[in-house]
């Protein structure tokens, strides 16, 4: 906690409570009186927070404080008062005025208090967030303006918050804030400051907590600061992205050991966390996050035993974690997420006994969950979300009544879900998703009534369960059990106590779509994916009032769809693909940021004005049904990243605008269809696209020149077509290429040099064109082929987003058959040059390629 920054203003502040809340025996002055009636007819008082401002003695009004000696108007206390108006120039009238809070209203206008020195008592001054924020199309606009200069005449003040005031045209603000030399606490929390941090802060010697946090300072944190740490115990510079500078700053001599708080999140401070940051014997808070850190924490840092609060998290910060954060018997909150952490969860951690949040998510943690875990009984929330923890879930996590999170998803955790969890009474929320998870789910779970969000989707989970055993759960809002091997049992009659925000049900051998969701007004994501569901998708279920994402995939759904679909919110996500559904193809709901139809038995056109209902669409997928006729110019818009048609009917030729308006287009794919003419010439936004399939058309003519500029391509599949000419020796300059398919074309003349120059090329296909004269020798220059050491594992990047996935699919001649690769390892790495006329020596250099798992020749008149 920071501490009190002056002794006298917590006298005057229990005195001035007195005033607000007992009679004086002396009355305020008359004039003064009117002054504060003069302000209350400035503003106005929506919320009747002054209607005790009446009568003759202002001192027992609501928010005023009186020198109960003189009976002067000593202090204002209006803060919350959502008060409104522009003209508060009555309140510097009051000469005996000590003390000042307008924060928290909505005033307008200009807080610029007179030259005179009338307000020379002023001490305390707080208007953070005083101002009224108009909300514009073009962003929030602040119209109450503080004038510094006019502030700086206030000799008195020891304390002044400004913080979310507009005092950005104060060009000089660091000087007027310098000539305040009694100030002792100065929070300017955005403010809209610039530029580096003034040295006129240094004449601040009376400065004992300081908060520049939320601005736009830059440059390096200046060698001066160290000296005014000295005196400081309060120093928030946070969210400043461009203040940088070195962290050892922050090293402390024995005349500076008073610190009690340091926040530097989200700035450009680097460098390595100083072993004397132990010898700041008093701190209590150390926020480093989102910073540029680096290196081990120290084991010093165990000698901070009054240490609060450590969050390092979203940091470069390595290592294990000290054995001495068990000397921290103070600290409550623990957040070494997102880092380098390493190593195992020390057992020393059972040994901070204050300790309420600890979370290590998303680093490098492994072993097991140390069993001394259960006697933190202060715990509240416990993140290990994404480690490399393994083994089972501790039994003595049990003793921890007071947990509220449980988040151990993404591990690879073991064994059953221990029953005796039900002790947990206060548990809100339980993910154990995306482990190894075996046996039933424990029914004492439906003793854990606070429960609102229980995620166990992703295991290895098995039997059958009635989701009745729920019942109990009166607040649950998710529910995930999807991907298990789990019978989900759903009375046809059963009506659940709880109302659903998120439900998954993927994967659990449901045989119907349930009818309780058509009670399920809130429901928001519902997935049955993956069941064998044969059904008609029920009409009620495009009308649930909260919907946005719906995802039947993978069923053996049936019949046919509204002539437009329809969720009521907008981003909706409707994915339907691999099902029975036949018809006409439906319009897509208005706003749908996925929609994949594919795999389905859909016929006739694709709706000319499909593109209208497009607007706000990233992922679109038509591709393997029986679409039919024309590609609509008006389909391509301007937030579409894949477009996937492949695998239908359609004919005429590839609209010559297609790619124009796509400005974020990286999948196209209009392979296995009946498209012909010539390929366009306008190619948009090429660069931004990695997979063009062209595939399996009646395509003629050249490949275009524009593709050229296509430098993101990583897949460009053109076979099987009638494009015709010679292979373009600008292809050698599509360095990110790792595929190139040409089969089955009428290429005639060499291979170019500059194809056999692509560092990343994995699978070349010329096959079945009429390619002539000599292999080309520089085939060290494929340094994909070169290398057989990449990780199998890996394969070609494709699309992936919330919810959304394309693979790239390719088909290559594997021993005689054409074989299709649904997914492109790193490790396929083939050449098929056959039937072609290539003639002379096969090249010794092709020796070299290590990594090459398939090489076709045959047909050719090579030797050697």
């Amino acid at each position: 906690m920071e501490a009190t920054f002056s002794s006298g203003r917590v006298a005057f502040a229990i005195i001035t409570i007195l005033c607000c809340f007992t009679s004086p025996a002396i009355a305020c002055p008359f004039p003064e009186r009117n002054l504060l009636l003069d302000f209350k007819a400035a503003v106005v008082d929506e919320y009747n927070t002054l209607t005790s401002w009446q009568g003759f003695n202002c001192c027992t009004w609501r928010g005023v404080g009186c020198n109960l000696r003189t009976g002067h108007v000593s202090g204002l206390y209006l803060s919350g008062y959502k008060l409104k108006g522009n003209n508060t120039s009555s309140l510097f009238q009051l000469a005996q005025l000590e003390h000042l809070d307008l924060s928290d209203n909505l005033f307008k206008g200009k807080f610029s208090p007179p030259h005179n020195r009338k307000l020379k008592s002023l001490t305390f001054l707080d208007l953070s967030f005083a101002g009224y924020v108009n909300e514009t199309s073009l962003g929030s606009v602040r119209e109450f303006y503080v004038s510094l200069e006019s502030v700086s005449n206030l000799v008195s003040l020891e304390y002044l918050s400004l913080a979310a005031v507009n005092i950005s045209a104060s060009k000089e603000w660091g000087e007027a804030v310098g000539s305040l030399s009694n100030l002792q606490k100065l929070h300017m929390s955005d403010c809209g400051l610039g530029g580096p941090i003034p040295n006129s802060l240094l004449n601040l010697t009376s400065l004992l907590h300081l908060d520049l946090s939320e601005n736009y300072l830059s440059a390096q944190i200046p060698a001066w600061f160290e000296n005014m740490t000295a005196h400081l115990l309060s120093l928030d510079l946070s969210w400043n992205n461009n203040l940088g500078g070195d962290i050892s700053f922050i090293r402390q001599r024995k005349s500076s050991l008073s610190l009690t708080n340091i926040d530097l999140s989200g700035t450009a401070m680097e460098g390595r966390i100083p072993s004397a940051v132990g010898n700041i014997s008093c701190l209590e808070y150390l926020r480093l996050r989102e910073s540029r850190i680096e290196g081990e924490i120290p084991a010093a840092t165990g000698n901070l035993l009054f240490l609060q609060i450590l969050d390092l998290s979203d940091t470069r910060i390595e290592g294990e974690i000290p054995s001495a954060t068990g000397n921290l018997s103070f600290l409550q909150i623990l957040d070494l997420s997102d880092t380098r952490i390493e190593g195992e969860i020390p057992a020393a951690i059972g040994s901070v006994s204050s300790l309420k949040s600890l979370d290590l998510s998303n680093t490098r943690i492994e072993g097991e969950i140390p069993a001394a875990i259960g006697n933190v009984s202060s715990l509240k929330s416990l993140r290990l979300f994404s480690t490399s923890i393994e083994g089972e879930i501790p039994l003595s996590i049990v003793n921890l009544s007071k947990l509220v999170s449980l988040e151990l998803s993404y591990n690879k955790l073991t064994g059953v879900i221990p029953p005796s969890l039900d002790s947990l009474s206060s548990l809100v929320s339980l993910h154990l998703y995306a482990n190894e998870l075996n046996g039933t789910i424990p029914s004492t779970i439906s003793n854990l009534v606070n429960l609102r969000s229980l995620w166990l989707d992703s295991n290895s989970l098995s039997g059958l369960i009635s989701l009745s055993v729920f019942d109990n759960l009166t607040r649950l809002n998710d529910l995930y059990l999807s991907y298990n091997h789990l019978t989900v049992n759903i009375d046809s009659t059963w009506i659940p106590q709880f109302k659903l925000s998120y439900l998954g049900l993927g994967s659990c051998n449901l045989d119907r779509i349930p009818s309780f969701l058509v009670t399920q007004y809130d429901l928001e994501y519902l997935n049955l994916s993956a069941n064998s569901i044969p059904t008609n998708i029920p009409s009620w279920i495009w009308n649930l009032p909260s919907l946005y994402s719906l995802n039947l995939s993978c069923n053996q759904l049936t019949g046919s769809l509204p002539s437009r679909l329809t969720l009521p919110k907008y981003s909706n996500y409707v994915d339907l693909h691999n099902n029975s559904l036949q018809g006409a193809l439906p319009l897509p709901p208005a706003g749908a940021y996925l929609l994949d139809l594919s795999m389905n038995q859909f016929n006739g056109s694709i709706p000319t004005d499909i593109g209208a209902y497009l607007q706000n669409t990233e992922f679109l997928s038509l591709s393997r049904n029986n679409l039919s006729e024309a590609i609509p110019d008006s389909i391509c818009t301007s937030d579409l990243q894949v477009l996937d048609l492949s695998n239908n009917t359609l004919s005429s030729v590839i609209p010559p605008h297609l790619t124009r308006n796509c400005s974020f287009l990286s999948v196209l794919d209009l392979a296995e269809n009946h498209l012909e003419g010539k390929m366009p010439v306008e190619w948009g936004n090429i660069s931004k696209i990695h997979t063009l399939k062209l595939n399996g058309n009646h395509l003629r003519g050249v490949i275009p020149s524009p593709i050229s500029k296509g430098r993101s391509l990583q897949v460009l599949d053109l076979g099987n077509n009638d494009l015709e000419g010679t292979v373009p020796h600008w292809i050698g300059k599509l360095s990110q290429l790792r595929v190139l398919v040409l089969r089955s074309n009428h290429f005639h003349g060499s291979i170019p040099r500059q194809v056999i120059g692509l560092p990343n090329l994995q699978i070349l296909d010329l096959s079945g064109n009429h390619l002539s004269g000599a292999f080309p020798s520089n085939l060290t220059n494929l340094l994909a082929m070169v290398n057989a050491s990449q990780n199998n594992s890996n394969h070609l990047e494709g699309y992936s987003s919330t919810g959304a996935t394309y693979a790239n699919q390719i088909t290559i001649s594997w021993k005689g058959c054409d074989v299709e690769f649904v997914k492109v390892l790193f490790i396929l790495k083939c050449i098929d040059l056959s039937n072609n006329n290539l003639s002379g020596s096969i090249p010794p250099e092709m020796g070299s390629l290590q990594g090459l798992i398939a090489l076709n020749l045959s047909r050719n008149h090579l030797s050697g």
